[in-house]
């Protein structure tokens, strides 16, 4: 088998979830010549799933091995910091790009701005989005807004906002995405607002939606929408799953019920008896 075919392996398993599987791969390949595409795929398979420790003992132990990193290598660990809250670790790996005569692309200052957010570094982090040497995209301050609105910089979040929308100015999320946040803030008229500039605009929400795969065809599902052909026999599915999640909480709860009983009685109290017998009328 090819080192590329190895690669190419390596990176279906981690894409699938199937973690295991990408590292026998990937240690199978260790007893030949690698290099860097395919420590990649194996560190961002890692990072991906949220397996933040076991990527980054990857990364040294290519390094001891001397395969020399590359820009994509820098983007696997830096997405496992961001997993993994490692904001000392992020701006070593970001330092180490220009050390290894590397230059820092938008996706690079992406990740390292969602390490930021995520890890609640909000005024860091909106300092380095004013310093960087392009513009911000939607991505980063999207990023940025989650990290403001998830630890409560409403203020910061409100000029996050009004950015968002000056780049995207006909995107339906961004005037959404602030009117949330004057509503967190209870200011009322202003989340109105937002949702009247949309229609000054001619700006549309569009509804979410999900999309499922069967036997190759994609069949498209909106909330309360009974447009699919096979609606009525989906909501009868639906229902009878329900129920029997409602019917195994009931069971879970007659179960404790019947065991705290039984500890009751253990313990002398006649209360308890009298429960049982109601139980079982």
């Amino acid at each position: 088998m090819t080192l590329v075919l190895r690669t190419s392996l390596v990176d279906m398993y981690a894409k699938c979830g199937a973690v295991e599987e990408a590292l026998v791969v990937f240690r199978e390949a260790l007893g030949s010549k690698t290099d860097v595409f395919i420590w990649n795929a194996m560190i961002g398979g890692l990072a991906t799933h949220g397996l933040v420790t076991e990527s980054l003992e990857l990364y040294k132990e290519m390094c001891v091995l001397k395969v020399r990193p590359d820009e994509i290598t820098y983007l696997c660990l830096l997405c496992a910091c961001a997993h993994g809250g490692l904001v000392k670790e992020a701006w070593c790996f970001f330092d180490s790009l220009g050390k290894d005569g590397m230059t820092a692309k938008c996706e690079h200052y992406a990740c390292m701005m969602d390490v930021l957010a995520r890890a609640g570094h909000l005024t860091e982090a909106y300092r380095f989005l004013c310093e960087m040497p392009m513009e911000p995209t939607a991505s980063m301050l999207g990023a940025l807004l989650s990290g403001c609105i998830n630890h409560g910089r409403l203020d910061l979040a409100e000029i996050v906002g009004k950015k968002l929308i000056d780049l995207e100015p006909f995107h339906d999320g961004r005037y959404v995405g602030l009117s949330n946040v004057y509503a967190l803030k209870k200011r009322w008229d202003e989340a109105k607002a937002m949702r009247e500039a949309m229609d000054t605009r001619g700006v549309k929400k569009l509804p979410g939606f999900s999309v499922v795969e069967i036997f190759g065809a994609l069949h498209r599902f909106i909330a309360h929408d009974k447009a699919h052909p096979e609606s009525d026999q989906i909501y009868t599915i639906l229902d009878f799953v329900l129920w029997q999640m409602k019917l195994g909480r009931d069971c879970e709860e007659q179960e404790q019920l019947l065991c705290d009983i039984n500890v009751g009685i253990g313990n002398g109290d006649d209360s308890s008896a009298l429960q049982m017998n109601d139980f079982s009328l």
